[in-house]
């Protein structure tokens, strides 16, 4: 996330799979999803650590929307899922956040897809291509909760690049640079 919240906000993402997994699925979708993964874990050796790098991601995401929900990193486990200019663009939209009196109610949905994996270096890489939905995202002034009106052309869904790495057991988002264009 490269772009700060207030860019990110005016330029926001596309995305089929809400981050919460608030729907559930029925048990036949499940079983066949459960063999659609299997199938497609032989026919991909590499599967289990995609997966891995998605599961990753996604937590970095209810962490960033825990904190952007109380414009702070207290009562987070960010740390844990993004290190470098990723967590640096969170806090940097934290501080803009509360300079402003402001906070953030809602989830943004995401499609995260792993685009490149290199297992064999000395640290394994990965790069995720996500369509990021903010448009449900409310920004709010955190003292009354009213909402505040943003610009109606802002971008709010958008291609954002990212770039992690495993550290021990552990798979960290480095860089997320949401690009400006739509998706």
């Amino acid at each position: 996330m490269t772009l700060s919240l207030g860019a990110a906000l005016a330029l926001t993402a596309c995305g089929s799979s809400d981050n919460n997994h608030a729907g559930k699925a029925s048990p036949s979708a499940t079983a066949s999803s459960s063999a659609a993964s299997t199938a497609s874990a032989s026919a991909d050796p590499d599967a289990a650590a995609k997966q891995d790098v998605i599961t990753a991601y996604k937590h970095y995401w209810d962490e960033e929307v825990k904190a952007y929900s109380k414009a702070s990193l207290d009562g987070t486990d960010l740390k844990k899922y993004a290190q470098g200019s990723a967590l640096g663009l969170v806090q940097s939209d934290l501080l803009n956040m509360r300079t402003a009196g402001q906070v953030i109610e809602g989830k943004p949905r995401i499609d995260p897809k792993v685009t490149s994996l290199d297992l064999q270096k000395k640290v394994p890489s990965a790069q995720i291509t996500d369509c990021v939905d903010v448009s449900s995202w409310k920004v709010l002034d955190a003292k009354t909760k009213s909402e505040v009106a943003l610009p109606k052309t802002r971008r709010t869904k958008y291609v954002s690049i990212v770039t992690a790495e495993k550290w021990g057991k552990q798979w960290v988002m480095l860089e997320d640079k949401p690009e400006n264009r739509a998706c």
